[in-house]
């Protein structure tokens, strides 16, 4: 009498249940904390950017020579901004992150041929880039070196 020998390949109904309810616990577990890190990466960018924008113009003005301004675009600073050489735009930085506010930064930010910040007094002006709980703080000096603080909130 001959047996025949059956080799199961693939999963069972039930192997296939617990693959399943595996994944989707994961995936509620990582879900939350992946959109999480997209809002942190967000505000860290926009932070960034902001910060490359007041270099930019501090190094503009003093490649000039004559004082450089740094100043919202005609929606105020939570919908970009840009630096201006007098009347003339020299770059713009769009906010394509509209749900991002910019709080505490001044009118503008003039850097005169020095590289120093004219609009200031002798205390450091603190520019808070926020989404929700999350934010950053960007420090700027009366000598015009501008810093993105380490903690994760905005500024005190």
């Amino acid at each position: 009498m001959l047996t025949a020998k059956y080799s199961a390949q693939g999963f069972t109904l039930l192997e296939l249940l617990v693959a399943l309810a595996l994944f989707a616990t994961l995936a509620t577990i990582a879900i939350p904390n992946f959109a999480r890190i997209i809002q942190e990466n967000r505000v860290i960018t926009t932070a960034n950017d902001y910060k490359l924008a007041l270099s930019y113009a501090r190094s503009e003005a003093v490649r000039r020579n004559h004082s450089i301004r740094l100043q919202p675009v005609s929606n105020g600073w939570s919908a970009g901004w840009e630096v201006v050489d007098d009347a003339t735009p020299l770059r713009t930085w769009a906010q394509s992150q509209p749900d991002i506010a910019v709080n505490g930064a001044p009118e503008s930010f003039t850097f005169n041929s020095q590289g120093r910040l004219v609009t200031a007094s002798f205390a450091s002006q603190e520019v808070s880039i926020t989404l929700d709980e999350r934010g950053r703080c960007i420090r700027v000096e009366p000598s015009g070196i501008s810093r993105v603080l380490t903690r994760r909130q905005a500024c005190d």
